[in-house]
């Protein structure tokens, strides 16, 4: 039976430039009995990675199938659209829209753009806990999936920031507590595990918190593959 290594995520978690090798390269290459399958891309949010691993996982279903998330920011949103110009990308470093086939049409969303989507969306929609709410659902969505047809996973989360301040929020509880923590791995973050073990020389500029390559490599050794073994993934 082939053996598949579905993953997914936003920067944090791509292999789609060659500039920084992240923690899905990495986990791959040691791995090489498996078929790498990389949903992940820069600026994504939740919902198209929960979507992209479901769609991935039944392009597989007849794999003995392996999938790793870190999930995004909840401030960010997508939404799908006929029109495939809508929101396109202009700046080059990512793909927008995008889909899982052939068609384009999921819209990716950030808060900080100025196009007119985004402008609509955040400045009459968006709520910082409905973007944590929404997030929740994309978890649980997704983790009863791969409970469903018994795929093996993990998970984690770009920042703590993904899951703080909602555990005792009245309109979140009931979904924070759904969520099965035993599949996460043992830390508050991708980004806190490396500032702390490593430290800021691990990262690039001034205020950017994306790890470098050997920040991901050292991360993937001691972590996920310790992880990994401890739910005899491996």
């Amino acid at each position: 039976m082939e053996k598949v290594l579905i993953t997914s995520g936003c920067s944090f978690s791509e292999t789609i430039s060659d500039s920084i090798n992240t923690w899905p390269r990495h986990l791959a290459r040691g791995m090489p009995e498996y078929r790498h399958v990389n949903g992940a891309m820069g600026s994504q949010g939740n919902g198209l990675i929960s979507r992209s691993i479901i769609h991935a996982c039944t392009q597989y279903k007849e794999s003995d199938m392996l999938v790793g998330i870190v999930w995004s920011g909840p401030d960010r949103h997508d939404f799908y659209y006929k029109n495939s110009e809508v929101g396109e990308n202009k700046e080059g470093w990512m793909e927008n829209p995008t889909g899982f086939t052939k068609n384009k049409n999921w819209v990716i969303l950030n808060h900080n753009w100025s196009n007119p989507y985004a402008k609509a969306y955040y400045g009459m929609f968006h709520d910082y806990i409905g973007g944590k709410i929404y997030t929740l659902e994309h978890i649980l969505r997704t983790q009863w999936f791969l409970k469903q047809y018994n795929i093996k996973y993990f998970m984690s989360t770009y920042t703590k920031e993904v899951l703080e301040r909602i555990k005792d929020h009245a309109d979140c509880k009931h979904l924070y507590d759904l969520i099965d923590f035993d599949c996460f791995l043992p830390v508050d973050g991708v980004y806190e595990w490396v500032r702390d073990n490593i430290g800021n020389s691990a990262f690039g500029l001034p205020g950017d918190n994306h790890p470098s390559s050997d920040a991901h490599k050292q991360f993937t050794n001691s972590v996920i593959i310790p992880f990994m073994e401890k739910k005899q993934y491996i």
